[in-house]
């Protein structure tokens, strides 16, 4: 009788360790969550990636980080700047080794005069590994930014039809990755081409994405915008000659 006492005390501890704790299954998964933003807000990207899987992903409205090493890259851009973060878990759920979190996120950056705040809807999915909760995967949906007053700056221009717009499409690339590596990733340029016949006037169009003034200033201001402009090709220069170009903003 003894034994079979022993039997089953040994097998009800068993069954405990197969079946973890709600509770702290949730707590341990939301854990990972806060310590990889605040990670984030460090820059301590060893920390970042002791916190993921190898084959962490995100989408990110307009970004998709299909890697850990992408994602990173992404972040350094903001380096320097002051990163506040404040995420309100709405609901964690845990099934097995797996794990899934909804989210509203509320980034505010600051670099220098220029304030970006980012607020989204963010859903993430973790994955249990060496009896340790890692983030696998993140979808953010970003809303509106408050402090976007449409600001935009427009180019129109009349390029000769035996020209090539080639010089002035790799200018605005180095511009927009410049402006990319400062953190600001949804502003820059867009050059787009006039469709046939709807104008004589002109034939390609560049739109520039501010948001508003104090980051438009910002760019303008910077060593990587300057050097940018100080190397302008000259080709693309003649392409902008008697160009219409405005300001416009939100009413």
């Amino acid at each position: 009788m003894k034994n079979l006492f022993l039997l089953f005390g040994l097998m009800a501890m068993l069954t405990a360790c197969h079946h973890a704790d709600p509770a702290q299954e949730t707590a341990a998964v939301e854990t990972t969550l806060n310590d990889f933003y605040a990670a984030m807000e460090d820059f301590d990207y060893d920390a970042v990636r002791a916190l993921c899987t190898t084959d962490f992903s995100l989408y990110e409205t307009g970004f998709d980080h299909q890697d850990l090493d992408g994602f990173i890259e992404s972040v350094k851009s903001m380096e320097g700047a002051a990163f506040n973060v404040v995420i309100d878990i709405k609901s964690t759920e845990v099934a097995g080794n797996m794990a899934f979190s909804v989210v509203n996120f509320n980034a505010g950056i600051a670099m220098g005069n220029a304030k970006m705040n980012i607020e989204a809807y963010e859903t993430y999915v973790f994955k249990k590994v060496n009896n340790k909760w890692l983030m696998h995967y993140c979808h953010s949906t970003h809303l509106p930014d408050k402090d976007d007053k449409h600001l935009a700056s427009l180019h129109l221009l009349k390029v000769p039809e035996d020209k090539s717009v080639e010089t002035l499409l790799d200018a605005m690339d180095k511009f927009n990755q410049a402006i990319a590596e400062m953190g600001f990733w949804d502003c820059g340029y867009t050059v787009m081409q006039v469709v046939p016949g709807s104008n004589n006037e002109f034939n390609y169009f560049i739109k520039g994405n501010w948001k508003n003034q104090e980051t438009y200033d910002a760019i303008h201001d910077s060593e990587g915008w300057k050097t940018i402009s100080d190397n302008f090709p000259e080709e693309a220069s003649k392409l902008m000659e008697n160009q219409i170009y405005l300001k416009v903003v939100d009413l």
